[in-house]
C-alpha cells in the first residue's frame, strides 16, 4: 500500500563494513564477527531506520488508499483514496 513517508535527514545514510564495532555506521556482525544480512526499512515506520525492525507487520491497509502515520505512535493519522496514476 502507498504511504506518506517524511525523512528529515539531509544527507546519505552511511553503513560502513570497515567501521569498528559500536560505531553507528558499522555494519551489523554476528558473535563471530561475520557480517550479517540486514533488511532496509521500506515502510517508513521502523524505530531503527534505516534498518527494518518489523514495524510493517502491524500494518492493516486497504488497497487503493494512501496512509500517513504518526511517527511516535505508528497510528494512522490520515487515510485517503489513492489518486489515479499519471499517464
Amino acid at each position: 500500500m502507498p504511504r506518506i513517508v517524511r525523512h528529515h535527514q539531509t544527507g546519505p545514510i552511511k553503513i560502513d563494513p570497515n567501521a569498528p564495532p559500536g560505531d553507528p555506521t558499522a555494519w551489523p556482525r554476528d558473535e563471530q564477527g561475520n557480517l550479517k544480512k540486514i533488511s532496509i526499512c521500506a515502510c517508513g515506520l521502523s524505530a531503527r531506520f534505516p534498518f527494518c525492525d518489523g514495524a510493517h507487520k502491524c500494518l492493516n491497509e486497504d488497497p487503493g488508499h494512501v496512509y500517513r502515520y504518526d511517527p511516535q505512535t505508528r497510528e494512522v493519522i490520515d487515510k485517503r483514496p489513492e489518486p489515479p496514476a499519471s499517464p
